[in-house]
């Protein structure tokens, strides 16, 4: 793909009477989160909501193959950044702006008669997610059940962080796939910029990947207590990762990309699922 990789297959490339005539059929939409910051000095700025269009592009496949038709926003990518907000390249967004911005645009979904708004994010910055709590919890209190967030991260532990069970009415619920298992990590503590992402991004997008500086990049360090620190944000976080990455940059499984394709997998049944529920 190429510089277009954001857009292509979402509905910026259908016109107004084809969005109009999915709605009528009862499609859904995927609405890919992300955010701009730095993933170190092999990935790109936009390495998450790159990552959130290809796990809404899984999903969207994988669900059209059970007769489910969704589909996929142009991404949010204008989310909160607090952890990385000391380094350069990212790009520092008010709570407020976010807010307003992502809740007019499932407002605009809403009012094409796209009942069905599924979030996909894949930014594990609390203070981002906080965002998105609070955009679906009053989507819900206005009624509008359908506006639901499918995927946040099991490796984030993001349900507990936000004070969530994963049963609120909010949530679309699936499990782990067992898969996850099978595929082999360095071990190495990772959250930001590490192997799990750099698989995804050279499997989904190469040209993106710098390739010729992963074997000069060293694993981290870190551990638990790193880890607390760095969520500080800031210059603590810049402290903890001088280099703007948080663990392995380089995977040592070649399959390890199939991470988000078995996660799109559940996803996608989780979606049929829920639609099939009476």
């Amino acid at each position: 793909m190429t510089t277009d990789a954001l857009l292509a297959g979402t509905m910026a490339e259908m016109t107004a009477p084809e969005i109009v005539a999915a709605a009528r059929r009862g499609a859904g939409a995927l609405l890919p989160i992300g955010v701009m910051e730095i993933h170190g000095p092999h990935l790109p700025i936009g390495t998450d909501a790159y990552i959130a269009s290809a796990l809404c592009r899984l999903t969207q496949r994988y669900a059209a193959e059970q007769g489910i038709e969704l589909l996929i926003v142009p991404p949010f990518y204008w989310g909160v950044n607090h952890v990385m907000s000391a380094f350069p390249g990212t790009f520092r967004i008010r709570r407020e702006i976010a807010t307003g911005l992502l809740s007019d645009i499932i407002d605009t979904l809403l009012d094409n008669a796209l009942g069905e708004v599924l979030l996909v994010s894949h930014h594990g910055d609390l203070e981002h997610n906080k965002v998105l709590l609070e955009v679906v919890e009053q989507q819900q209190r206005r009624g509008h059940s359908g506006v639901r967030w499918l995927y946040a991260p099991f490796r984030w532990r993001l349900y507990g962080r936000l004070g969530c069970s994963g049963k609120e009415p909010f949530w679309v619920p699936w499990e782990m796939p067992h898969e996850l298992e099978d595929l082999k990590t360095t071990g190495i503590l990772g959250v930001h910029a590490d192997e799990i992402e750099t698989a995804a991004m050279a499997r989904y997008y190469p040209d993106l990947v710098a390739f010729d500086l992963l074997p000069g990049l060293k694993p981290t360090s870190l551990g638990e207590r790193d880890l607390e620190r760095w969520r500080k944000g800031g210059e603590d976080a810049r402290a903890v990762t001088p280099d703007g990455y948080f663990g392995a940059p380089q995977p040592i499984d070649p399959d390890l990309w199939r991470h988000y394709d078995y996660t799109a997998r559940a996803m996608a049944a989780a979606v049929v699922s829920a639609r099939r529920r009476p």
